[in-house]
C-alpha cells in the first residue's frame, strides 16, 4: 500500500469511527433536553454498531496494507526501523494535517448513516437537520472535538498495532532460521560427504554387507 492510499484509508477509518462515537453522544444530549425542547433526533441508534463494524474493517485493511508493505521491503530484524522511517504508516503530525479531510468524510458518513437509518426504521428520511442530532453549531463542534481526539488516538494505536505485527513476523522468521541452522538432522546430513569415486567399486563389491568384526584377543 502506497502512502497516498494509506493516508486516505486512515482518514476513512478515523471518519467512520468518529461519526459512530460522536453521533450517540450528540443525540443523547439532545434527547435529555440539553439543547432545548426542539426535535433534533430520530430517537434511534441503529446505525452505531454497523458504523463501528465498518470502521473495524477499514482499520484491519489499513494495518494489513502497512504490514504487507513493510515486511517484504525490509531486511530481517530491521522491519520496524524501516516502518518508523518510511511513509507506510501515518505519523501523528501527518494525521493532524489530514484532519480537514477526515472531518469532511466524518460529516458525509454521519449524513449517509443517519439517512439510511431513518429510511430503515421509519420508512422515509426526516429531512432538515435531524441527521445532525442536535443544533448545527453544537453538533458540528462536538463532532469536530471527538474527531480530533479519534485522529490523535488512532494515529498512535494503528501504528503500534502494525509495528507489533511486524515484530512478531520478524521474531518468527528469526526463530525459523535459527531452528533450521541448529537442527540435529540438518547437522548430520551436512556432515555426510558423498562417496569418493575410488570408493564406489569397493562399496559395490560388498553387496550391502557390513564391515567384518574383529575380536580382541
Amino acid at each position: 500500500m502506497r502512502a497516498g492510499p494509506a493516508r486516505l484509508l486512515f482518514c476513512l477509518v478515523a471518519a467512520v469511527t468518529s461519526a459512530a462515537l460522536a453521533d450517540p453522544l450528540v443525540e443523547g444530549l439532545s434527547n435529555r433536553g440539553v439543547f432545548g425542547s426542539g426535535r433534533f433526533t430520530d430517537h434511534s441508534y441503529a446505525d452505531v454498531l454497523p458504523a463501528l463494524a465498518a470502521a473495524l474493517v477499514f482499520a484491519a485493511l489499513f494495518v494489513v496494507g502497512v504490514v504487507r508493505r513493510t515486511v517484504p521491503r525490509s531486511r530481517l530484524g530491521h522491519a520496524t526501523a524501516w516502518l518508523r522511517e518510511s511513509r507506510a504508516a501515518v505519523p501523528p503530525q501527518t494525521a493532524m494535517r489530514l484532519f480537514p479531510v477526515t472531518f469532511a468524510l466524518q460529516i458525509v458518513t454521519l449524513f449517509g448513516a443517519e439517512t439510511l437509518e431513518q429510511i430503515a426504521v421509519a420508512g422515509h428520511a426526516f429531512g432538515g437537520a435531524v441527521w445532525l442530532g442536535g443544533p448545527v453549531l453544537a453538533s458540528l463542534g462536538l463532532h469536530a472535538a471527538i474527531g480530533l481526539l479519534v485522529v490523535a488516538v488512532l494515529a498512535r494505536l494503528l501504528d503500534w498495532v502494525a509495528r507489533s505485527i511486524v515484530e512478531v513476523i520478524d521474531l518468527l522468521r528469526r526463530l525459523v532460521l535459527e531452528w533450521d541452522s541448529l537442527s540435529p538432522l540438518r547437522a548430520v546430513i551436512g556432515s555426510l560427504a558423498p562417496p569418493r569415486p575410488l570408493d564406489v567399486p569397493a562399496i559395490a563389491a560388498s553387496h550391502g554387507r557390513a564391515p567384518p568384526h574383529f575380536h580382541a584377543r
